[in-house]
């Protein structure tokens, strides 16, 4: 997908998805961006990090249940 960087003002963009005009927050544009720019839109692949995600959960309640219990 194509994004073409129309205007940019303070808070706001003003860009064109595929011949369709939209304002969105101008903080979730690159830092770098200026007007005329064109940026593009692709879909990752964040199955890597659900999955270490997932583990490091798995990790913190296997060491809750592990009988770490400290008592005072």
């Amino acid at each position: 997908m194509r994004i073409v960087i129309d205007s940019i003002s303070d808070k706001v963009a003003r860009v064109e998805f595929d011949g369709v005009m939209v304002e969105i927050p101008r903080c979730v544009l690159p830092a770098n961006c200026k007007e005329g720019d064109i940026l593009g839109l692709v879909k990752l692949d964040n199955s890597e990090v659900l999955k270490a995600g997932q583990d490091r959960l798995d990790r913190m309640k296997a060491m809750s249940n592990a009988g770490n219990d400290v008592d005072l």
